[in-house]
């Protein structure tokens, strides 16, 4: 059977997959029900070298069972690995009803396609699983928590992900609307951001409202450049750098009172 006949024998699995994922997103370091089905799935398979870490992070090992290089075996070098990366964690987003699978968690969706990230991988490795004497060398399937938030990746690799064995390669994808059915977009050097947070406190100085030029707002202080000029954010999407700010009422970060 060639591959795409494959795929397209497993595409009615695929679909039920991903839509369950869609119905129970969870947020960063809380996806302990999507572990424990992608988990599921994966012993199903026949996969069974899995490991939990960062808390809700997940690692497993497809090792082929194909010839290897003659070349390597001579020199002694260990097989190569290949590994294939999604995402876990949805966004605090009430999705809007209509659709029998749309989420049943309250204020959670997928809105961002790690469902369809997780199912894509879930769709390789098994395919791979079966056809693991086709091909020599591994293939390490990593789940990463918490990518929306403070970075699930960090502590996956403080743990060894890309060790035992030692990943030569890590490959990635991001679903895009934007691009037809069957188009595959590809960008050399950096594609998508990273998020990163820098806190500045402004004091201001309070004043009577009549005499405005003896106090300081640190409202337009915070919405200017280094130059004084109104901070508009205009950094086009496709940039290396997107800047966004949100002001907070007071020290406790009581959000809400200046927005974006």
């Amino acid at each position: 059977m060639q591959l795409n006949e494959k795929i397209k024998k497993i595409e009615p699995w695929l679909v039920e997959v991903r839509r369950d994922f869609h119905q129970y997103p969870e947020l960063g370091m809380e996806e302990y029900r999507t572990r424990d089905k992608i988990e599921e799935y994966l012993s199903e398979m026949g996969i069974h070298d899995i490991k939990r870490m960062a808390n809700t992070g997940l690692a497993a090992v497809i090792e082929g069972k194909g010839q290897r290089d003659e070349q390597e075996d001579l020199q002694g070098r260990s097989p190569t690995t290949v590994a294939l990366r999604a995402d876990m964690d949805a966004l605090p987003i009430q999705e809007v009803e209509g659709r029998e699978y749309g989420s049943k968690n309250t204020g959670k969706m997928h809105a961002c396609g790690h469902d369809a990230h997780m199912t894509i991988v879930l769709g390789a490795a098994k395919l791979l699983k079966e056809m693991e004497r086709e091909f020599a060398g591994n293939v390490k399937l990593i789940f990463q928590p918490a990518e929306e938030s403070f970075g699930g990746a960090k502590p996956m690799i403080e743990e060894g992900v890309l060790e035992n064995p030692h990943v030569n390669y890590v490959l990635g994808l991001h679903v895009a609307p934007e691009l037809e059915v069957g188009e595959v977009g590809i960008k050399y050097g950096q594609m998508n951001a990273s998020s990163d947070t820098l806190t500045l406190s402004l004091k201001g100085k309070s004043c009577h409202g009549a005499y405005p030029h003896e106090g300081v707002d640190a409202i337009p202080a915070g919405r200017t450049d280094d130059y004084g000029n109104p901070k508009h954010c205009q950094s086009q999407p496709g940039s290396t750098g997107v800047c966004s700010h949100q002001f907070w009422k007071d020290s406790r970060r009581k959000s809400g009172e200046y927005s974006r």
